[in-house]
């Protein structure tokens, strides 16, 4: 009898433990996939994974639409930076999420991805890109967006996997809605060549207004002279932030604010390229 009784306690305890477990493990996974889905989970050939391989539910739902972009119907030029934008919708929900990568068939990222705001961030080598902790409500909806600096010339089309899910809010993986969806954005290969050509620069800054830190990204179509400049109203440089030699690519820098030197107001971002310059205004606050 005592035998029995312990036996039967024994398996008691491990049935406990193994519900125990599981529900933290679910507990766990879920509040971590809040704050961002891991790498390789965009339903991509190469992934080969989405949202359904940790959330319990149907089999992902295929969707029009849920990726879109400012490309025009002609297609991308070359390192010229666009906007992504992602939107994952059902009616009654509360909380999505989503992770998109930009790849071929191999798995190689094609351009650069770009977060522009806390809601998103990258991860897995700035390879794909994800929703945060504060990206995740919407009431029946929730939309994301960033930028995407296109690829070299001669890489093609471009093709955009996604994953959303679109949770129910239980705090575990079970019960959720997984959803996969692609954009397909192809090389404009007959407009601009004289542009392209031309190492005219193209120059994005962000944010605007600037408060600490300011982010300058642009493209270079061959190996050349960069110079970045911060300039006042009057014409006076203010700050030099980059003079260096650079090889053709996208590049994106930060720079911290050193408000020693500036006070609030507008200012004028000047960036060089050999003989060329391009300018943007930015409001220092």
């Amino acid at each position: 009898m005592k035998k029995i009784f312990l036996f039967l306690s024994t398996v008691l305890i491990v049935i406990t433990l193994t519900v125990v477990l599981s529900s933290w493990s679910d507990g766990y996974h879920a509040t971590k996939s809040a704050s961002g889905a891991a790498a390789g989970y965009t339903g991509s050939p190469h992934d080969a994974n989405n949202c359904t391989a940790c959330h319990n539910g149907p089999l992902a739902t295929p969707q029009t639409g849920w990726i879109t972009s400012n490309v025009p119907v002609s297609g991308y030029v070359p390192l010229t930076t666009y906007t992504i934008t992602a939107t994952a919708t059902r009616a009654g929900h509360i909380k999505f999420g989503f992770e998109i990568s930009p790849q071929n068939t191999s798995g190689t990222l094609l351009g650069t991805l770009i977060s522009t705001t806390s809601a998103t961030q990258l991860v897995g080598s700035n390879k794909y890109i994800t929703h945060t902790s504060t990206g995740t409500s919407g009431t029946n909806s929730r939309t994301w967006t960033f930028n995407w600096t296109a690829p070299a010339q001669g890489t093609g089309s471009v093709t955009f996997y996604g994953a959303f899910n679109i949770t129910n809010a239980n705090n575990n993986q079970t019960g959720d809605t997984c959803c996969i969806s692609t954009l397909v954005i192809p090389e404009n290969t007959s407009a601009g060549i004289a542009n392209l050509n031309s190492n005219q620069p193209k120059i994005n800054v962000f944010p605007n207004p600037v408060s600490d830190n300011i982010n300058i990204q642009y493209s270079l179509l061959n190996t050349a002279q960069v110079e970045i400049n911060i300039y006042d109203m009057a014409g006076k440089v203010t700050n030099v932030l980059n003079e260096e030699t650079k090889a053709a690519g996208a590049y994106l820098n930060n720079f911290k604010i050193d408000h020693s030197k500036f006070r609030k107001g507008i200012y004028v971002v000047e960036i060089r390229i050999g003989k060329t310059k391009n300018t943007q205004k930015i409001l220092i606050d």
